[in-house]
């Protein structure tokens, strides 16, 4: 099918349309529109008059103390929400407390294991230098006045170590 086919195609079915349209129209009767737009208005009139009478009556039957007595009932039931919405923060700033609470001790105890990792890393290090603490002790040693005394100590502070 060529591209004129379906152009002429689509300009035979919109004149079809178009004559479909033209038929309906002549065959509505505006009156009869007219008339039953006049009904659908008086019936809408009809029903709209006696809601209001139907609220007018109710609000002339209300007196001072129903009011009232409905004014307590709604201020009752927002004080009972208000001590429910209250109590609901409550329990949300305790479960904040608690879990607050629980991530300072992991954090504490992590951060203990790291303090005692990095001793014990330093303890393996200060090993080194203790050594290099001795040879100062023995340094100070022959301060002392006899030679004879200067092994012994030397001996007896590396069986402490």
């Amino acid at each position: 099918m060529s591209i004129t086919d379906t152009v002429n195609e689509q300009v035979k079915n919109l004149v079809d349309e178009l004559k479909s349209l033209t038929e309906k129209l002549k065959s509505l009767d505006v009156a009869e529109l007219q008339g039953d737009a006049k009904e659908k208005a008086a019936s809408l009139q009809a029903d709209l008059t006696k809601k209001s009478e139907e609220l007018l009556a109710t609000l002339k039957g209300l007196s001072v103390d129903d009011v009232k007595s409905a004014f307590a009932t709604y201020v009752s039931k927002g004080q009972d929400l208000v001590g429910k919405g209250q109590e609901v923060v409550k329990d949300a700033a305790e479960d904040v407390q608690e879990k607050a609470k629980e991530t300072v001790a992991k954090v504490t105890g992590k951060a203990e294991e790291v303090v005692e990792e990095v001793q014990e890393k330093a303890e393996k290090k200060a090993p080194a230098k203790k050594p290099a603490a001795k040879k100062t002790a023995a340094k100070k040693a022959p301060a002392k006045k006899t030679a004879a005394k200067k092994a012994p100590a030397k001996k007896t502070a590396a069986k402490k170590d």
